[in-house]
Formats: C-alpha cells, sequence, structure tokens
C-alpha cells in the first residue's frame, strides 16, 4: 500500500483541504502523527505542526515535546507548542484523563482561527471506537466511526489516513528509516482503548474470525450509509404521523433534547419520552436530571429548565499598575486569573465584574469582529448549568476580559514598556 498516494488521494477526492486554507497537523510523536507529517512534507503541503504537552509521563512526555520540535524544524514548518498538566485539569473538572487530554487538545487546536485541524487517525482507530461505542450502547450514528471530514463545535477536523491500517503505518516508517517516538502508555491496559487493542481484538481474531477488522470496517460502512439514510427520515416536528418509523421518532426526540442544551440523552430517557407521548393524557413529567425536564401535555412534549440561583461568594477584582504584560495561564471558567490591559484604555474610568448575560458579545484581541459569549462558552465545553456563573470585567458598559480566555481587541499593549493595569480575578472567600 502506498502510504503517501492514499493520502492523497483522500485529500482530493474528498476536497479536505480547500485552496487558501491554513492546514494545523496535530503531531504527539508517535508513529501514526509522524507518518501523516512526513507524508504533507512529501506532498509538498504547508502546515503549522502543534503539539500538545500532557506532562502525564514526566521527562517521557518532555522528550516528546523535543522530538517533535525538532522534527518540525527538519522538515522546515513552523511549531506551536502548548503545556497542560491534565492530570490537575482532571481533578479541576470531575473528568477521567482520558476526557481532561481530549478536552485540553480541543481547547489548543481551538486557538488556531480559520484553520482545518489534520489528526492521524487511521482504520485501527476506528475499529477501537467501534468496540467501545458499542460496549457503551450507541446508536446507529455513534457505530458510523470517524468521518473524513468533521466539524466539531468551531473547529474543521480531517483525517486522511482512516483508510490505512496501522501495520502498513509502520511499516512504510521503518522501510523510510523514519524515527518516532514510543507512548509507554499505549502498553497500558486500564485504559480501555488499550485493552481493545492488545487484548480483546485479538481475541475476537482468533476465537471469531481472523478478519474481525475487515469485517467491522465493512459494517461501519453499512451503517454510515444507512445513518444518512435515516437522516431524511427525521420529522423535525414533535408531533409524528402514525405511520413515523420509530427510529425516525428516536432520532428526532434526541437531537432536540440536544438542541435544548441537555447534556446527555440516553436510550432509556428517550424511550420514556416517547412511552409518554404515545399516551397522550393529560400532563405528565419526565425528570432528565436534577435541574432539566421534559413535560408532555397531551403528547406534546415541553423542555424546562429550572432557573439557577446567583453565586454565593462573589468577584474579587484586583487592579495593579505597571508596565508590559502578564500572561494568563488560567483555562476559561477557572480562577484565578491574570491580564493585562492598557492602562490608556482604561483611563480615568472604573473596572467592574459580572456574570455572563445572554446576548453578550466580545471582540476577542487576535480575531476580527465579534463574537457571542454563549458561542465562546459552547466551544470551550463549558457546562450549560456553568455559564451563566462564568465572570466577564467590564470598562464602563464594554467587556474588555473574559478570564481564562483572552482580552478584547484595542486592549492590548503594544510593547513590554508601555503603561498596564495589571488584572487578577479571584473568588472572594471571606464572606
Amino acid at each position: 500500500m502506498n502510504i503517501v498516494e492514499t493520502i492523497r488521494d483522500a485529500i482530493v477526492c474528498h476536497n479536505l483541504i480547500p485552496d487558501g486554507k491554513r492546514v494545523v497537523i496535530g503531531v504527539s510523536g508517535g508513529a501514526d502523527s509522524v507518518a501523516l507529517l512526513r507524508a504533507f512534507q512529501t506532498l509538498e503541503i504547508p502546515c503549522t505542526v502543534a503539539h500538545m504537552n500532557h506532562q502525564l509521563r514526566g521527562a517521557e512526555s518532555d522528550a516528546d515535546e523535543q522530538f517533535v520540535r525538532r522534527l518540525a524544524d527538519e522538515l522546515g514548518f513552523p511549531m506551536v507548542g502548548k503545556s497542560v498538566d491534565v492530570q490537575a485539569l482532571a481533578k479541576t473538572t470531575g473528568q477521567s484523563v482520558e476526557m481532561a487530554a481530549r478536552q485540553a487538545r480541543h481547547d489548543f487546536f481551538s486557538e488556531f482561527d480559520d484553520a482545518v485541524i489534520a489528526l492521524a487517525h487511521h482504520a485501527d482507530d476506528q475499529v477501537e471506537t467501534f468496540i467501545l461505542k458499542l460496549a457503551r450502547g450507541a446508536g446507529t450514528e455513534g457505530l458510523c466511526g470517524m468521518p473524513l471530514f468533521q466539524r466539531l463545535e468551531n473547529l474543521q477536523i480531517i483525517r486522511p489516513m482512516l483508510g490505512l491500517p496501522r501495520a502498513g503505518i509502520f511499516q512504510w516508517l521503518e522501510e523510510n528509516g523514519f524515527k518516532w517516538r514510543e507512548d509507554s502508555s499505549n502498553s497500558d491496559e486500564r485504559f480501555l482503548r488499550n485493552k481493545v487493542r492488545h487484548t480483546i481484538l485479538p481475541m475476537l481474531g482468533n476465537e471469531l474470525n481472523p478478519k474481525i477488522r475487515e469485517t467491522i470496517l465493512r459494517t461501519m460502512d453499512i451503517l454510515r450509509a444507512e445513518n444518512e439514510w435515516m437522516e431524511k427520515l427525521e420529522t423535525g416536528n414533535l408531533i409524528f404521523d402514525p405511520g413515523t418509523p420509530l427510529a425516525a421518532k428516536r432520532r428526532t426526540i434526541r437531537k432536540w433534547l440536544f438542541e435544548q442544551g441537555v447534556e446527555t440523552a440516553g436510550f432509556e430517557a428517550v424511550e420514556q419520552i416517547l412511552k409518554l407521548m404515545d399516551s397522550a393524557e393529560g400532563s405528565t413529567i419526565f425528570e432528565l436530571n436534577d435541574r432539566q425536564r421534559v413535560v408532555v401535555e397531551y403528547g406534546t412534549p415541553r423542555f424546562e429548565e429550572q432557573p439557577f440561583q446567583p453565586l454565593k461568594t462573589p468577584w474579587k477584582l484586583t487592579e495593579e499598575p505597571g508596565t508590559g504584560w502578564k500572561k494568563d495561564e488560567s483555562r476559561l471558567g477557572e480562577l484565578p486569573a491574570t491580564a493585562s490591559v492598557s492602562a490608556k484604555m482604561v483611563g480615568a474610568r472604573k473596572l467592574a465584574v459580572r456574570a455572563v448575560r445572554p446576548g453578550d458579545r466580545f471582540a476577542p484581541f487576535g480575531m476580527k469582529g465579534t463574537r457571542k459569549l454563549q458561542d465562546i462558552l459552547t466551544d470551550h465545553k463549558i457546562p450549560r448549568a456553568r455559564r451563566n456563573q462564568v465572570p466577564v470585567v467590564l470598562c464602563g458598559t464594554e467587556i474588555i476580559w473574559i478570564p481564562g480566555y483572552r482580552i478584547a481587541r484595542g486592549w492590548e499593549l503594544k510593547n513590554a514598556a508601555e503603561k498596564a493595569i495589571h488584572l487578577k480575578l479571584e473568588q472572594n472567600r471571606t464572606d
């Protein structure tokens, strides 16, 4: 199998990289991403190398970063690196380490404006994902696997290696003498994907079907085509005709729930709502969670969400005159946070802090135009329940800083000698 030609064909046939579009390639230093980067260099596709240091393996993680820097320099590609303490992030958010790492990468890739993000997922990744999602009870949409092109919130993701098996990628690298970094955690079967890769799939291949990978990939192709067909059956109307297929009803309800901001809409929830709709008697309530519910009145569902209580602890904003800027190392939704704004712009005006309000817009530094704050919070996966608890700093009526995100355009310091106001925002724990 010609690795480079397969990648080129995927890009050309599916128009994965529109003319003039900036390309950012995620490179961990492992075999898959190194192969994709080297293929891009062979195909003369200009790109920016993006590397996330998850700080999960100490010196080994730092060595991965240095390897990627040297490789990017060797191939003539610019590189942007970022370091995130994923263990600490997992503890803060209550997520698993795997999910926290995924969120950190998503946030990192979101920093690249107007770009396609190229990732090195391949055919074996598809098979492993299928097994994991099947075990968790995913429906047709979930079992379709990762697409070649995907819009994920504000990201445009491409996966030009989905047609390549892992073994072929390793063979190509070895034949060409290309080096890569081996992640020691890839053999740790405490991670479910590793258990699927090293234990479950080999067992299925030995005991059930020696071509289990090819069979699963073919099944995913069938499901993908059927899913596209079923999407056309979605009524978009919550009042179903007697002949509406059950699959169409389920998909319509599930889509409607996500449009209301429901974070999870499992099979049982959808089935219960449909059951209440079918009864069409009086008014009944289905509790989705401790703050969201669906009220069904004579067969018609209505979404309700309980109002949130204001924060019990207000914020404390500290202002310190100085020069230059202080980098904000926090993340959106986390405090304390720091930033520096132009003292000239502030002048004699007072700064204030309040929570995000519906309709708020912001002009982010480094970007054109303005964005809705709700869109920014969605892009950064701030849970719906916390969005009205995110603070913003204002000068007059203008939002000049979203702590953990960035300051507003026009409020930045032009150089290190310019007069500044250094801001620090933290929770006021005194009351």
